[in-house]
């Protein structure tokens, strides 16, 4: 689909620091597809909000991403798992909450690591099709990635988490549980752009039809 055909949505990015915009629009592209698969569009509902509600959150069927620290963007979902990009000592974390229970499952030294590790997670929640279909399952089937090696750093203390070697490079990638590690191993090699291509596979090239227009 040409230029032409993209459709306009003003976003409001201005309480969001610009390192994150790149990710926080993924959100906003990925929450249309989930839409999509349910047979509905973002602004197709039409009502005011409740007084928990944002016109935004309506409008898009979900909460959109916000800071909820100063370091902290929150990908929120009252119905389902939330996660949070948390920014410290100059390393990337990623939480996770579900059933109100937190906890911190992901470690990243690379900021576009822990990039792609989102958006892994927010297309894996929104694309159609079945799980076994999707690129998570696919590579969990094949396997870690010939590329990385899975590195028990404290098995006493933690067992079920592995640390990422990529190409033999002389530190690794960051931590994460071993049943997350195999998959993402795929992820974790390719470029942000390269993983962003490879996970629109098999969604309709017409439902990423959005201008996301900021300011």
């Amino acid at each position: 689909m040409g230029e032409d055909n993209l459709t306009d949505y003003r976003i409001d990015l201005s309480r969001i620091p610009p390192d994150f915009h790149r990710i926080v629009k993924a959100w906003y592209l990925w929450q249309a597809v989930y839409l999509r698969a349910r047979g509905s569009y973002p602004g197709a509902v039409q009502r005011a909000p409740e007084k928990w509600e944002t016109a935004e959150q309506v409008f898009w069927g979900a909460r959109p991403p916000q800071m909820t620290a100063r370091s902290e963007l929150a990908f929120i979902d009252d119905a389902d798992v939330s996660y949070f990009l948390v920014a410290e000592d100059n390393l990337y974390y990623i939480d996770e909450r579900e059933r109100g229970s937190r906890g911190r499952y992901w470690m990243f030294r690379n900021f576009e690591d822990a990039e792609k590790c989102l958006l892994f997670l927010i297309s894996q929640r929104a694309r159609p099709g079945r799980y076994s279909d999707s690129p998570r399952s696919r590579w969990y089937k094949e396997g870690l990635h010939p590329q990385v090696f899975l590195h028990k750093a404290d098995p006493e203390n933690y067992p079920g988490r592995v640390t990422l070697i990529v190409d033999e490079e002389p530190v690794d990638r960051g931590w994460m549980g071993e049943n997350d590690a195999v998959p993402f191993s795929h992820a974790i090699v390719l470029s942000y752009e390269e993983l962003d291509a490879v996970l629109r596979e098999g969604v309709p090239d017409d439902w990423f039809d959005l201008n996301l227009v900021t300011g």
